[in-house]
C-alpha cells in the first residue's frame, strides 16, 4: 500500500490517508472476528478508486491477487465497481452468498470508521446481529 502511494492520497479528512483508513477498517474486521481474507480485503478495499472516492491508482489486479490472494481481490473489486454501494450491499441487491455477507461486513466497517454515527450503520447491524 506505501508502495503505491496510499499514505499520501487523503482520505475523508485532510490530516488522513487512505492507508490509514484501510489499516482501521482491517483492524475492525480482525476484531469482529471475521476471515482473514476479509480481513485482507479490508486493508485494500478501495484500491481500485470507488464511487465516492475517485483517486486514481493504477495497480493490475494480479498484483493485487498476488499480495492479499484471490478470493480477498475479488471483493475488493466488487465493492469497488459496486453502483450505489452502500445500499445495493446492504439490501443484497444482485448479490449471493458468501460475497453479499462479506460484502456487508466490509461496508458496515467502512461506514463506522468514517462515521460512527450514521443512521444506515444500525440497519447494517440488525442483518449483521452486531451489538453496536
Amino acid at each position: 500500500m506505501i508502495n503505491l502511494g496510499a499514505d499520501r492520497i487523503p482520505h475523508l479528512r485532510e490530516e488522513d490517508s487512505l492507508l490509514s483508513h484501510s489499516i482501521r477498517v482491517a483492524g475492525l474486521l480482525y476484531n469482529y472476528g471475521r476471515s482473514m481474507d476479509e480481513v485482507k480485503s479490508g486493508l485494500f478495499h478501495s484500491i481500485y478508486g470507488t464511487e465516492f472516492q475517485r483517486y486514481k491508482i493504477h495497480v493490475p489486479r494480479e498484483e493485487v491477487q498476488d499480495v492479499i490472494g484471490e478470493r480477498s481481490e475479488h471483493i475488493v473489486n466488487l465493492f469497488c465497481t459496486l453502483d450505489d454501494r452502500p445500499y445495493t450491499i446492504l439490501y443484497g441487491k444482485g448479490l449471493e452468498e458468501p460475497d453479499k455477507t462479506t460484502l456487508r461486513w466490509l461496508e458496515y466497517c467502512n461506514i463506522k470508521d468514517q462515521d460512527p454515527e450514521a443512521d444506515i450503520l444500525k440497519e447494517f447491524e440488525l442483518l449483521l446481529r452486531v451489538d453496536g
